[in-house]
């Protein structure tokens, strides 16, 4: 689901005058089809803005100027990251509420998060101690906008492949494909380019099963905190029928509708 996962080696360092400025996303930009939800998916998203070294624009809302840093640490247990300010010297006043925008891979990424500056000796860098947001803005370029499904609804796809019966969990869906998830060892034998024949898809309480053929399209392992080592699965639709596009189109809008009321817009 999120191509900026993809790890990169990371970049040599850079003088301070080259660092970029990363311009939030404008207020025009409609944020509801590219909002990430699901804290697994979020600490995720920032452990690999750290891992890769990314960028990170920071504006606080009291309307002082931006600052540039980059996420050093990520703590899940804790609920909280730590970003090391570039070019910011203690002491500096507590920036409260404040918008993070950073471009992994050219993907805009956006979240805003309380901070507090962490002890530091006066003239020393600072180090911003930021609560883990409970939601990002993902500004994907796929050719369909994706919906995570939500917790709590039987998301799933089931199928067999070599003689075997596999059943994995729906993580997103759109008008182009699914994005499965599995154990690593559930989905050894799935590879990109594979077709995945009489798919039955479970898309939540209230809405009747579909059966379609899939396409294997990317595969992507991770370490899930909780379950281990999972893979995941990008996989587009193939040759949908006319009622089963109809069906999709309305159950994608019913997701919309209860992410909305769920999480109204905060990001802006």
């Amino acid at each position: 689901m999120l191509p900026f996962l993809k790890k990169n080696p990371a970049p040599l360092p850079r003088a301070e005058s080259a660092l970029p400025v990363i311009a939030p996303i404008g207020a025009d930009v409609d944020t509801r089809p590219f909002r990430v939800t699901d804290p697994h998916y979020i600490a995720m998203a920032l452990q690999a803005l750290a891992d890769d070294g990314d960028l990170v624009c920071l504006y606080p809302s009291a309307g002082e100027a931006f600052l540039s840093g980059r996420i050093t640490e990520v703590r899940p247990q804790a609920g909280e990251l730590l970003i090391e300010v570039k070019g910011a010297l203690a002491p500096q006043p507590e920036p409260g509420s404040v918008l993070l925008v950073s471009m992994p891979l050219g993907i805009a990424l956006q979240f805003r998060a309380s901070g507090r500056w962490a002890d530091a000796a006066p003239g020393a860098p600072l180090q911003l101690v930021a609560a883990l947001p409970d939601q990002i803005v993902h500004l994907q370029r796929r050719r369909f906008p994706r919906l995570e499904t939500p917790l709590g609804q039987p998301f799933r796809a089931e199928f067999m492949l070599y003689g075997e019966s596999f059943s994995m969990g729906v993580d997103d869906v759109s008008i182009g494909g699914l994005g499965l998830r599995s154990s690593a060892h559930e989905g050894r034998l799935l590879m990109p380019s594979q077709q995945l024949r009489r798919v039955r898809v479970e898309l939540g309480h209230g809405a009747s099963p579909l059966v379609v053929d899939l396409e294997v399209r990317s595969r992507r392992a991770f370490r899930s905190f909780l379950a281990g080592e999972q893979l995941h699965f990008g996989c587009s639709f193939m040759d949908l029928t006319p009622a089963d596009h109809e069906a999709l189109q309305l159950r994608l809008g019913r997701l919309d509708a209860e992410r909305t009321r769920a999480a109204p817009p905060r990001l802006g």
